[in-house]
């Protein structure tokens, strides 16, 4: 059985020699984990009127870090490191329930219409 909440529950663990750089593709709200060593973290680029706003963030042992906005992350090793990657959940925009909500809010919208034109006659 596939279950998404399964998969969440396991990082991805990333190992780092001192000096040694990852790209890492995340989505928004993943969390990493420093489990030994240190690192500077590097969030994407992001625009904001004509200036670019970059974040760089120095994690040590024990320390987390919530990505703020999905994209390309860089992390440097300052020491020799172990990182804990969390993904976040997949965006569940198009679920069923979500279907199903959005076809049945214009249809409570008709039939309310519908009954006042019937109760006016």
């Amino acid at each position: 059985m596939h279950t998404p909440e399964r998969q969440q529950a396991v990082p991805a663990k990333i190992y780092l020699s001192a000096g040694q750089s990852y790209y890492l593709w995340s989505r928004r709200d993943a969390v990493l984990v420093v489990q030994t060593g240190s690192i500077r973290l590097r969030e994407s680029p992001e625009w904001m009127s004509e200036t670019i706003l970059r974040t760089l963030s120095t994690l040590h042992e024990g320390q987390y870090y919530q990505i703020e906005q999905g994209g390309w992350t860089c992390l440097y090793a300052t020491r020799t490191a172990e990182v804990l990657h969390y993904a976040s959940a997949a965006p569940r925009y198009f679920s069923l329930s979500f279907i199903a909500a959005l076809v049945a809010a214009p249809l409570r919208r008709l039939r309310g219409m519908a009954r006042q034109l019937l109760a006016s006659r």
